[in-house]
């Protein structure tokens, strides 16, 4: 268990840019920023945080976010965790924010978390008070798609726009290094572990991006094909 003296909590978080690895050893909290490639990075970074301590619980943030971090880093954690024996504790980034904010919803109220996603779309999860886990439904869709009510409460980055629905806004952001490491040991303590076989990144991709790219004409010009979606 964590609690041993040489044992150490490693969460390995590839959401974001950038992307991170948090410990927890004896009570203290570490943060190691990983570079923009962190299948290079984490090999190393992991070894210089483990340090000569031994590995207790692994936790894997599986998403949502970009996909070839997600992809490094979800390999990365498969061979590690086996190399080490382990299984993984792992979660969504929503899944800590779910359970504060369902911690405020009275009965049969709705919540939602509103994550922006690419430049038009929203990452939507709704969040009930009484179901474990508590994200009901996740979905991309534009922000007029969305059917928020007046007396939903809605956390997430992109809170303050739903204030045109006349909802409760509350005010949840990204989930901290501490968060992320509580709710690991939380998963942990009650036994919530995942196969090494069943690990998967989930990453969104925005469908609306157009790729460009050159040509070179028979004159010996080039021009551009394609244009990315301003």
């Amino acid at each position: 268990m964590v609690g041993l003296s040489n044992e150490v909590m490693l969460v390995i978080d590839c959401t974001g840019r950038p992307g991170r690895i948090l410990a927890r050893r004896q009570g203290v909290d570490v943060r190691v920023d990983l570079g923009e490639r962190p299948l290079s990075d984490l090999a190393a970074k992991v070894s210089e945080v483990l340090g000569g301590d031994t590995l207790g619980v692994l936790g894997f943030v599986t998403g949502p976010g970009p996909l070839l971090p997600l992809r490094s880093a979800a390999a990365f954690v498969r061979f590690f965790a086996w190399s080490q024996g382990r299984l993984v504790v792992s979660f969504r980034s929503l899944d800590p924010l779910a359970t504060r904010l369902g911690a405020l919803l009275g009965p049969g109220q709705r919540g939602w978390l509103l994550e922006p996603l690419g430049r038009s779309q929203v990452l939507a999860a709704e969040v009930r008070d009484d179901r474990t886990p508590r994200i009901e439904g996740v979905r991309v869709v534009g922000f007029s798609e969305l059917a928020i009510g007046r007396d939903d409460l809605v956390a997430g980055r992109l809170r303050e726009q739903a204030r045109k629905f006349g909802a409760q806004i509350v005010d949840i952001d990204s989930p901290s290094d501490a968060e992320l490491l509580d709710y690991a040991d939380w998963l942990w303590r009650r036994g919530v572990v995942t196969a090494l076989a069943d690990l998967r990144a989930w990453y969104v991709k925005d469908s609306g991006v157009r790729r460009g790219f050159d040509v070179r004409a028979p004159d010996g010009s080039i021009s551009r094909v394609g244009q990315a979606r301003p």
